[in-house]
């Protein structure tokens, strides 16, 4: 088994060592720091926080959020959706939109059991629960609002008005306010041209806003933002909420922002993929069991790679297989060694798995279920 000068790392390989790979691994004490640390960052702006689902796909770590202070949870999916109202977890707001026919009934089954709030961008969506919801039944709407995505979202104060009117005329509906989650703003490294555009989307809320109010509706909620804003959103958004999810695992993405001291987030890397190296045939590399089955593909690297020399750097290899290239003077990992890695992108990266090997101070070693995957 490897041993490194880093004992939270040693831990972890420890306990791990019956594990076979490739495995999705948290720190459960890495992952219990940053959840207490963002909803500290919360409470402390007079701010709510309803994490997302996506990242962790997790009822156990969803609990442990809701335990720190969060309000509720964000689901991306109905499966997501589903998953959490079934462990009886609260608060859940659905922020995609759902046209789809065929996911009706899916979420009305929901609505029945569990009260829940759902995000729209067109009349067509709110006409078409309408017409099959029960009449016991009441959903909350909030108006998911284009922020410069370009993605999903009304672009027309005027339409977010309109839709807010038939929402409040259905007494099915409860109008509860806006969306405008800025996913393409998250991922900008330096903290003053994440900041300006993170200006943008607060001018082009407000629009909406204005238009909320010039109609006679006052929005209950605001909800929005995301790891990569989180410092921005908490204190200069028009957010009541913040949707931040990352934060809990952060990955090789994340790890490349800066905060306005010039410095990485405050959050650390808790989600890790565990490897064995299967092949050291060719000079300056080995090969190890994690590829394109393992580690999602739209994200950079992994930036933090234990148990390999410094200055390694892993590159996808097909299916089943990574390359680790290390310094020409630097010693190889032995074949059959382990090595642990940050992941390239949270979300889906952990959607290609059925279960987490959560690792505690102690050494102990749960299985957590990954639900709602699709």
């Amino acid at each position: 088994m490897n041993g490194t000068n880093n004992p939270e790392a040693d831990r972890l390989f420890q306990t791990l060592r019956n594990v076979p790979t490739p495995a999705l691994v948290i720190d459960e004490e890495a992952l219990k720091r940053n959840i207490t640390a963002m909803a500290a960052f919360a409470k402390r702006a007079g701010r709510s926080l309803r994490p997302h689902a996506k990242t962790h796909k997790s009822t156990v770590i969803a609990r442990k959020q809701i335990e720190a202070g969060a309000i509720g949870i964000c689901c991306a999916t109905l499966p997501e959706l589903h998953a959490m109202a079934e462990a009886r977890i609260g608060g859940l707001l659905l922020t995609a939109p759902v046209q789809d026919p065929a996911k009706i009934d899916p979420l009305i089954a929901v609505a029945k059991k569990t009260p829940i709030t759902i995000a729209v961008d067109h009349r067509s969506q709110i006409e078409a629960l309408a017409a099959k919801l029960p009449a016991d039944t009441r959903v909350d709407v909030i108006i998911d609002v284009d922020v410069g995505q370009k993605r999903t979202g009304v672009c027309d104060a005027r339409d977010t008005a309109a839709i807010a009117k038939l929402a409040s005329g259905n007494k099915q509906f409860r109008f509860s306010g806006l969306q405008g989650y800025a996913g393409h703003v998250q991922h900008i490294p330096q903290f003053a041209d994440r900041s300006r555009e993170a200006a943008r989307v607060s001018t082009l809320l407000g629009e909406h806003i204005a238009a909320l109010r010039q109609a006679g509706f006052e929005p209950e909620i605001v909800s929005g933002g995301g790891t990569g804003t989180h410092e921005i959103d908490l204190t200069h958004q028009p957010f009541t909420e913040i949707q931040a999810g990352s934060y809990v695992f952060m990955d090789a993405d994340y790890g490349r922002i800066l905060n306005a001291s010039g410095d990485v987030l405050p959050f650390e890397c808790s989600l890790f993929m565990l490897t064995t190296v299967t092949s050291a045939n060719v000079a300056g590399q080995v090969t190890i069991d994690a590829g394109t089955k393992s580690l999602a593909v739209n994200g950079p690297p992994p930036h933090l790679i234990v148990g390999a020399p410094k200055g390694s750097a892993y590159a996808f290899a097909g299916d089943e297989h990574g390359i680790l290239s290390f310094p020409e003077d630097a010693e190889a990992p032995q074949l059959g060694s382990r090595i642990l890695m940050s992941v390239t992108h949270c979300d889906p990266t952990v959607n290609l798995f059925s279960v987490m090997h959560a690792v505690s101070r102690s050494g102990d070693l749960e299985k957590w279920p990954v639900v709602g995957r699709n």
